[in-house]
């Protein structure tokens, strides 16, 4: 595994701290990107490895669409050459599932033109998953199951980001193996801090036992009301102990985030990042700065991979468009 790549579990044993809103906005603006904001496009995976499904719901996603999940690629034998490609949802597929959704829930409507994705592919995940920790229990290298699939697929990809469910099981190692940098959601409210330790012990466990290049990416405070003098004193508190570590950027409590898995897309798509649509914009400030996270990150790695956009509009004979669309 690359100790170099971007690839990012979103991860908190703690369940409603927004871990799944988070994922899923940030992969989907990273892989669109915003030139107003600095982001270039890339080519984003998001794995789906929470039984629950909720990562691929939130692009309108069916659950009952007939597509092989990561509980397939888990509970293939070891040693087995995989393409992991067979079993993603790349993006012609996922702006259809999103536009259906919307117009289902929205007949009224017309399908806002922003509602689509060129850059991103899913890992998708159902209920069969849930079977998965009894399952893996008795398979060899149960834990690095995720890690060995990805391996020759890593360079296919710019970033990859993993929605965990919110445990510390089998599911959630599977993850934290696979993974270079780790990325914390937490909720502004008080039993939120009350985990942070447990989380952190485990993620030191990890290192030491499974994934010595995992580290830390940042910790997101999430679900915030400004209003609320117990939200002021989480994120005073996280900030005391972690620093640096917590992005600026606070995701607020808004209905606009919680009602857009209804119409079947992040919330990133569905509204403008613009002062009247705020938790859109503060995902986008979310993933700016994650980019510039990135960036930084390599440059004292001193690695700076090429696009993976690029060079596969170089070899399409296309360089000249995204040069344009991507920039330096």
């Amino acid at each position: 595994m690359d100790p170099y790549k971007t690839i990012i579990a979103c991860t908190n044993q703690k369940g409603g701290c927004a871990k799944t809103t988070t994922a899923v906005n940030l992969a989907t603006s990273l892989a669109e990107g915003n030139p107003k904001l600095g982001i270039p496009p890339s080519k984003v995976l998001l794995i789906d490895l929470d039984p629950q499904g909720n990562a691929s719901t939130s692009f309108g996603v069916d659950k009952r669409l007939d597509v092989p999940t990561v509980y397939e690629l888990l509970m293939q034998p070891t040693g087995e050459d995989l393409n992991v490609h067979d079993f993603l949802i790349g993006p012609d597929i996922l702006t259809d599932e999103m536009q259906r959704s919307f117009k289902n829930m929205n007949q009224d409507q017309r399908i806002p033109k922003r509602l689509k994705v060129e850059n991103l592919y899913l890992l998708p995940s159902n209920i069969r998953l849930s079977g998965a920790e009894i399952e893996l229990a008795t398979k060899l290298g149960r834990e690095t199951r995720l890690r060995e699939a990805l391996a020759p697929v890593m360079d296919d990809f710019d970033h990859i980001i993993i929605d965990t469910p919110p445990s510390l099981g089998l599911l959630t190692i599977n993850a934290l193996a696979a993974a270079n940098w780790i990325l914390v959601p937490v909720q502004a409210e008080y039993y939120a801090l009350e985990g942070m330790s447990q989380l952190m012990n485990s993620i030191r466990l990890i290192q030491r036992r499974v994934n010595n290049h995992l580290k830390l990416f940042g910790i997101a405070v999430t679900m915030y009301t400004p209003r609320s003098k117990l939200s002021q004193f989480v994120e005073s508190e996280v900030r005391k102990h972690f620093g640096e570590d917590v992005f600026q950027t606070v995701i607020p409590r808004l209905m606009a985030i919680a009602e857009a898995p209804k119409d079947g897309a992040p919330v990133v798509l569905l509204k403008n990042p613009t002062k009247g649509n705020k938790g859109s914009k503060q995902y986008w400030a979310l993933a700016k700065e994650s980019h510039l996270r990135i960036m930084k990150r390599r440059a004292e790695f001193g690695v700076n991979p090429e696009s993976v956009l690029r060079r596969e509009a170089i070899k399409q004979g296309d360089p000249e468009h995204i040069w344009n669309d991507i920039g330096e």
